[in-house]
């Protein structure tokens, strides 16, 4: 395939403005023990960091849906479009076309092992993917290169926070104060309140008090045939609930044709409308990919309509993650949130939401603008 073939029609990126932390999150439950969450980072004296070896490339994921995908949200690889090289790559990555993508870029370092941008984009990948020691090795050969990269030290330090490795993770920290003190900053509040929004205990019931102007309901692939799947309906019976709960809320069904030919947004308002919900409640949105895009997609749903009290719904498996994304999200980009959450199902094993934990830091990441390059560029070395 050429590289003409490979340039997508349109790359959506996330929005860029930067506001002050004005959203307030409201999940009417306790938070858990301290000692339940990661220990928030500090600051130590002069250490040294423990740098990773470069692992080898991890076993690709099974290939997405190629050019259908082009148009979905978040556009992925933004930092990485301008470079002609790499280009094709990012073409692979915003198409989930893993096996070519993961080769391609493993025999580009071996060739060009000074390339650090090839680095970094395959650490965005691995990460994305879930595979955080390779993740952790790829940006780690970008500090053996230059140990004062502001990025490579601020990811590479969410990394061992949430792999656990405490010790290492502050290291990183102080030697990313030393380079930027607003990095080091925004990175510090960043994992501070990912951990807390993301240890509250959430539960199946909104607060009393609390009235939503809006319902955004996260999306889950529904099956090959475009029923909803066992999952989507455990979404969508809650928020058919809520829906009824309050007749005056506006209705988000966030979600893009991401593994079967049928949208995500587009399969649950049909369930809902079949199930008796006014269709002029409900907005459609069938472009996001993945749980970052759904918070573009509801926050772009919410704002023409000035919308700001809202109540997210998905599994509880999945509700930690999805409101810590949102929030996140929103505080990105400067709108205001009244936000609480509620899902549906039984609650998960505790056993199953190590990896489900370790993931929501990086979803987070990735919707708060911590996560590429690019993200980084806006801060300066500290002389």
């Amino acid at each position: 395939m050429s590289l003409a073939q490979k340039l997508p029609m349109r790359w959506a990126g996330a929005a860029t403005a930067v506001a002050a932390l004005a959203l307030a999150i409201t999940v009417p439950l306790t938070t858990t023990p301290a000692s339940a969450s990661p220990k928030q980072p500090t600051v130590n004296a002069a250490c040294a960091i423990a740098l990773s070896p470069s692992l080898p490339m991890p076993k690709p994921k099974a290939d997405g849906r190629g050019a259908a995908m082009d148009d979905m949200v978040p556009g992925y690889a933004a930092s990485y479009r301008d470079d002609p090289t790499l280009l094709p790559f990012a073409v692979d990555y915003q198409r989930w076309l893993w096996t070519d993508m993961y080769t391609g870029l493993d025999a580009l370092v071996k060739a060009q092992p000074d390339y650090l941008d090839a680095y970094r984009l395959q650490a965005d990948a691995y990460l994305v993917n879930s595979t955080y020691p390779q993740a952790l090795g790829q940006l780690d050969q970008v500090l053996r290169r230059s140990p004062d990269d502001i990025q490579a030290l601020a990811v590479t330090a969410l990394i061992q926070h949430f792999l656990g490795a405490q010790a290492d993770a502050d290291c990183r920290m102080a030697h990313l104060k030393k380079q930027s003190q607003a990095a080091w900053t925004n990175m510090n509040r960043f994992i501070a309140q990912t951990d807390q929004d993301q240890y509250a205990a959430y539960g199946t019931e909104p607060s009393d008090k609390f009235t939503p102007d809006a319902i955004v309901v996260f999306g889950q692939s529904p099956n090959a045939d475009g029923t909803p799947s066992s999952g989507m309906l455990t979404r969508l019976e809650k928020a058919l609930e809520m829906a009824n709960r309050f007749p005056d809320a506006k209705i988000v069904t966030s979600g893009a044709a991401v593994r079967t030919q049928y949208a995500e947004g587009d399969v649950m308002a049909d369930w809902l409308i079949a199930q008796g919900v006014a269709p002029d409640r409900i907005i459609r949105d069938t472009h996001a990919r993945d749980t970052v895009g759904n918070s573009m997609g509801m926050v772009a749903a919410l704002e023409p309509l000035h919308i700001h009290n809202v109540l997210a719904v998905a599994t509880r498996q999945h509700l930690p993650r999805a409101v810590t994304t949102l929030k996140a999200y929103a505080q990105h980009v400067g709108y205001r949130l009244n936000l609480q959450g509620v899902g549906g199902g039984d609650l998960p094993d505790p056993s199953t939401q190590v990896g489900e934990r370790q993931y929501t830091y990086v979803t987070a990441a990735r919707a708060a603008g911590l996560f590429e390059v690019d993200d980084f560029a806006k801060y300066q070395h500290t002389k």
